[in-house]
């Protein structure tokens, strides 16, 4: 297994195209996707990551960059790492990402914090630059088609801001036989409101009655399940089967999987002042759980 391929400018263009046209297919003339910006702008690029060992705690810098975007006014963050970790024991922080040891009053551990931060608010830091994001990579997936990816789960905790615009959510990136890559999203939130809304202030997960354990990779988490990079599905999203049938049709596997924090230029994700803060722990991703 190997790290995450570099986004050529082809599969990026081949990103946007599918991304946008799949949207329109989607949403119609009535409805607009979570991640819809009413402005365009120039790429945003970090080129600050780290690569985090497991089995040391090292930290230390990495190759990986991370670029935001948007075209026709649908808002992408994608990455790129030449050198990526061991996807055994390593993973990915960029941008405002890093581990950080957290207190509280259920006791202390080392999580992934990320941050989106927007100044001027909201949304001139798009067009302005000083636009800044964050998130966390894993690779232990790699390879495996989507029906082999049983588990997907995480407890986060909103610090400043809330849910919304599609962040923060998971992004599989996805690699076709041709070795173009593109995207699946699952959207982390509360699925009444869209994804719009989160409790602040303390660790959740999204369960559900039929899936208390909070996995989204299963058809009782919803429709959490973004493929209109890819297929139609049914609005507002599509199940997790739904998403299985779509990428499997198409031959596609799993390059990462990550998590990220991009929603401050929202004036709903945005807390009063341009800023999205969410902290992440027990990410597991199949038989592997990260922080702890």
């Amino acid at each position: 297994m190997t790290g995450l391929r570099r986004l050529s400018v082809l599969a990026i263009t081949a990103l946007l195209v599918t991304g946008i046209s799949g949207v329109s297919a989607v949403f119609g003339d009535s409805s607009t996707p979570v991640n819809y910006v009413s402005a365009n702008f120039t790429p945003i690029t970090t080129t600050v990551s780290y690569s985090y060992d497991f089995v040391t705690a090292a930290l230390i810098p990495g190759t990986a960059t991370a670029t935001a975007l948007a075209t026709n006014n649908i808002f992408l963050t994608v990455i790129n790492d030449p050198t990526p970790p061991d996807p055994t024991n390593g993973a990915t922080f960029f941008g405002t990402a890093k581990p950080e040891h957290f207190c509280d009053s259920s006791g202390c551990d080392t999580v992934v914090y990320t941050q989106s931060f927007c100044s001027p608010w909201p949304n001139t830091c798009l067009s302005a630059g000083t636009f800044t994001f964050g998130g966390f990579v894993t690779r232990n997936a790699r390879g495996l088609t989507l029906d082999q990816l049983t588990t997907l789960a995480t407890q986060y905790n909103v610090q400043d801001g809330n849910c919304g615009v599609g962040s923060p959510r998971f992004t599989l990136d996805m690699v076709n036989p041709a070795g173009v890559h593109n995207t699946i999203h699952v959207y982390i939130g509360d699925l009444a409101t869209i994804f719009q809304s989160c409790p602040t202030g303390s660790w959740t997960q999204d369960t559900s009655v039929a899936d208390p354990s909070g996995n989204y990779a299963t058809d009782s988490a919803g429709n959490r399940w973004d493929i209109s990079h890819y297929c139609t599905p049914t609005y507002p999203y599509a199940t997790y089967s739904a998403a299985v049938t779509c990428a499997d049709g198409l031959g596609l596997t799993i390059s990462s999987i990550y998590l990220v924090t991009d929603g401050s230029w929202s004036s709903n994700a945005g807390a009063p002042g341009g800023t999205q803060t969410v902290l992440f722990r027990n990410i597991q991703v199949n038989g592997v759980t990260r922080f702890p």
